[in-house]
C-alpha cells in the first residue's frame, strides 16, 4: 500500500476543509493502494474496506471490504460443517446421559447384554425347531411323490405345491435364523462400544469428583 508522508496531515486538513454539516470523512484505499479520502463514498469504492473519520481526523467506525462469492460461499459451507458437528455432539451427550443412568455398574450393563442374547437364542432355538419340522415334512413328501414315480403314475399336483412350500418356507426360517445370528453379534459389538464408553465417562466423572474435592 502506497501513503505518503502527508497522509495525516491531509486528513486533519480536508476534515477542517469539510463543511462542519458533513461532519464525516471516508478513507479507503483502491486496489492499486493508493489511498483516498472524501466525504462521500463512490460507487467503485463501496465494496472496499474503508474507515469513517469525524471532524477531528479520528477513526469513529470500520467497514470491512466487500466478501467474494468464494468467500461467502465457503462461509455458508462451514456453516453447515459447524452445524453438523454440533448437532452430533449434542446427540453424543445425550447419549452419555442416557447411558450413564441405564447403567450403574458394569455388571448392570453386561447383565443387559446377556439378557438381550438371551432372547435371540430362545428364537433361534424356535427357528431351528420348526425348520427340524418343515425338513420332516418335505421328507416325508418326497418319498410320497417317489411313490408315484415308482408306480409309473403322475406326481399329484396337490403333492407337488406342497413340496415347494414346504421348500419355501424352509428357506424363509433359514434366512431368518441366519439375521438372528448376525443379529447377535451386532448386539455383542453394541454393548462392547457402551461398555468401553461406559468406563471413560465413569473415569472422567471420578477425575472431575477428585478435582472439586
Amino acid at each position: 500500500m502506497r501513503v505518503s508522508g502527508w497522509v495525516s496531515v491531509l486528513v486533519l486538513g480536508l476534515a477542517v476543509a469539510l463543511p462542519a454539516a458533513a461532519g464525516k470523512l471516508y478513507k479507503w484505499v483502491d486496489e492499486k493502494g493508493n489511498v483516498h479520502f472524501s466525504d462521500k463514498v463512490p460507487p467503485e469504492a463501496a465494496k472496499l474496506a474503508r474507515e469513517e473519520k469525524n471532524q477531528d481526523g479520528v477513526t469513529v467506525k470500520q467497514v470491512a471490504r466487500a466478501k467474494t462469492q468464494e468467500e461467502l460461499a465457503a462461509e455458508a459451507a462451514q456453516r453447515v460443517k459447524d452445524e453438523e458437528a454440533r448437532k452430533l455432539a449434542e446427540a453424543q451427550a445425550q447419549a452419555d446421559r442416557a447411558l450413564m443412568l441405564s447403567y450403574t455398574t458394569e455388571d448392570d450393563l453386561l447383565h443387559a447384554r446377556d439378557q438381550e442374547l438371551g432372547v435371540i437364542d430362545a428364537n433361534m432355538a424356535t427357528a431351528k425347531l420348526t425348520i427340524a419340522s418343515q425338513e420332516k415334512n418335505l421328507s416325508d413328501l418326497l418319498a410320497h411323490a417317489a411313490d408315484f414315480e415308482r408306480n409309473k403314475k403322475p406326481v399329484p399336483q396337490q403333492v407337488t405345491d406342497s413340496i415347494a412350500q414346504v421348500r419355501s418356507q424352509i428357506e424363509i426360517q433359514q434366512k431368518t435364523l441366519k439375521e438372528r445370528e448376525d443379529s447377535k453379534e451386532a448386539v455383542r459389538k453394541d454393548y462392547d462400544a457402551k461398555l468401553l464408553r461406559w468406563r471413560e465417562l465413569s473415569a472422567k466423572n471420578s477425575k472431575d469428583a477428585a478435582a472439586a474435592q
